[in-house]
Formats: C-alpha cells, sequence, structure tokens
C-alpha cells in the first residue's frame, strides 16, 4: 500500500509547502473538471491524500507485518524481523547519541556562562537588588518628611483647552505652586483647584517628602496637608516586587536551560538600569 507521501508523488519528509505544491500539480492533472478521461478515483486517492497530509491525520498503520517479513511505510521496503528489530535499537541509539550531544553542548554553554561577567556580577547584583528593595519599601511605609519652604510663585494651568485660566471653576485649574528650600532648590508640586491665593505671603509652608528618596508628595500649610495628586509612590512596589522575585527565580531555576539565561541576563542588567532611572528620577522631581 502506498503512503500519502507515495501518492504525491513526495519523501516521507517533504514540508508543508511541498506537499501544497505536489496537490495542486496533481489536481491540474487529474482532476475531472480538467482532464474528464482521467479516473475519478485517481483524483479522490490524491484529494484524501493531501486530506491526511495538511490536517495531520496519523496514518492507519506505520509498518505491515506479513509471516517473517515487516514492510515500514517510512523507508518503503521490506524488512525481516531481526533486521527491522536491529533498525529500531540503530535508531534508538542515534536518538540517544543526538539527546546527549544536546546535553554535552548545553553544559559546555552552561560553563561559558560560568566564566562570563554576567554570572559573576549576579551575586553583586543579588545583593544590591535586595538592599535596595527594603530601601523602597522602607520609603514607602515610613511617615514623610517635613522641610521648610518659600514660596516663589503660582502656575495656573487651565484643564479645558480655550477657556481663560481664573475664570474656570477651580476643579478645572490646576496650580503648580513653586517653592525653594533652604538649600536654593526649586520644588514644584501640582495641585488641582485655586490655591495660589492660599499659599501666597504665608510663611508656614513644608515641602512633604519620602523620607529616603526625597520624592515630592505635596505641602503641609498650617497643619493642613495638600497632595501632589501627580507625584505618588506608584514606582515603589512594582520596582521592589519585580527586583527581589527575579533574584528568587534566578536562584531556584539555575540550569543550564534557556529560561535561566533569560532570567539571570535580565537581573544583571535589568535592576541596576530600573534602580538608576529611579533614582535619577526622584533627584530630578
Amino acid at each position: 500500500m502506498k503512503s500519502n507521501y507515495n501518492i504525491l508523488g513526495l519523501k516521507d519528509n517533504a514540508t508543508s509547502e511541498e506537499v501544497k505544491k505536489a496537490y495542486r500539480k496533481l489536481a491540474m492533472q487529474y482532476h475531472p473538471d480538467i482532464n474528464p478521461d482521467s479516473p475519478p478515483e485517481k483524483f479522490l486517492e490524491i484529494k484524501e491524500a493531501y486530506f491526511n497530509l495538511t490536517l495531520n491525520k496519523p496514518e492507519i498503520k506505520d509498518t505491515y507485518t506479513s509471516g517473517e517479513k515487516v514492510f515500514s511505510r517510512k523507508y518503503n521496503r521490506w524488512f525481516t524481523k531481526k533486521e527491522f528489530d536491529e533498525l529500531l535499537k540503530k535508531g534508538e541509539k542515534i536518538r540517544q547519541k543526538k539527546e546527549e550531544s544536546e546535553k554535552e553542548e548545553a553544559l559546555r554553554e552552561f560553563d561559558e556562562l560560568k566564566q562570563s561577567w554576567v554570572y559573576e556580577a549576579f551575586p553583586y547584583v543579588a545583593i544590591f537588588g535586595a538592599i535596595f528593595s527594603v530601601f523602597l519599601m522602607l520609603d514607602f511605609y515610613m511617615n514623610n518628611s517635613l522641610k521648610p519652604v518659600d514660596y516663589l510663585k503660582t502656575n495656573r494651568i487651565s484643564l479645558v483647552e480655550g477657556m481663560l485660566v481664573g475664570s474656570a471653576q477651580p476643579e478645572y485649574i490646576i496650580s503648580e505652586i513653586v517653592t525653594e528650600d533652604q538649600n536654593k532648590k526649586q520644588h514644584k508640586v501640582s495641585l488641582r483647584g485655586e490655591y495660589g491665593n492660599a499659599f501666597y505671603g504665608s510663611n508656614n509652608i513644608k515641602l512633604m517628602q519620602t523620607p529616603i528618596f526625597k520624592i515630592d508628595l505635596g505641602y503641609q500649610l498650617n497643619d493642613v496637608l495638600f497632595y501632589d495628586g501627580y507625584k505618588k509612590k506608584v514606582f515603589h512596589f512594582p520596582l521592589a516586587v519585580f527586583s527581589i522575585l527575579l533574584i528568587v527565580l534566578t536562584f531556584l531555576f539555575k540550569n543550564p536551560t534557556p529560561f535561566y539565561y533569560v532570567l539571570i541576563n535580565t537581573a544583571v542588567i535589568g535592576i541596576p538600569i530600573l534602580s538608576m532611572i529611579f533614582i535619577l528620577g526622584s533627584f530630578s522631581g
């Protein structure tokens, strides 16, 4: 019995694209509408073989046994049972040898990784990431620090395009309060509403900041707190969780696998970069 590949005139390792091309060619040759003299059974055989291959239907049998002989569809020939058993053993040895070769290659690549700067840098990055995550969580949970500042000006921004600032209702105005601390550094805190008059000329303005990274969060004016809705501790938790999770996973999945390579490279490169972006952002903010 011919295999589906034989019917289409293909080798057993033919690709799906080759199967499609062979079917189109044979269909043009044997389709009853194109060639009325062609036997209908021939086109049905071609069509069935094509569907079996493209729909990935398994063959009914891979081998056929007749007495002491075995026919292999894969090799398209008869073997004695002894020959076929030896062929199977040989195939199994080749498969095992290939697996061993792949394992050896993976171990060689793992040994090369151990000699790389990425592998050597990971313990230091892990320590830095863990310490930095602790500082992030402390900065998130500790009470805000307060320091005196002097009022400079208020920049009023309208939230409605085309509307004059000052004529809009308070909820449509952003008041950007600009102050200066004792080190002559300016701070800008944005508040929704008309607050310029409240801060103008006041001698009791205190800037609220996170205790460690000094991120501006708002002002305290005469014991009243004004929080900046645009400056929050939104990156503390994600960055801390990301760093700790990445470090833990890199330790847990230390094996010669692609997943481990992705983890260790992401940790060694990603943690320092994200940490520096956060620190530089807190300074500029």
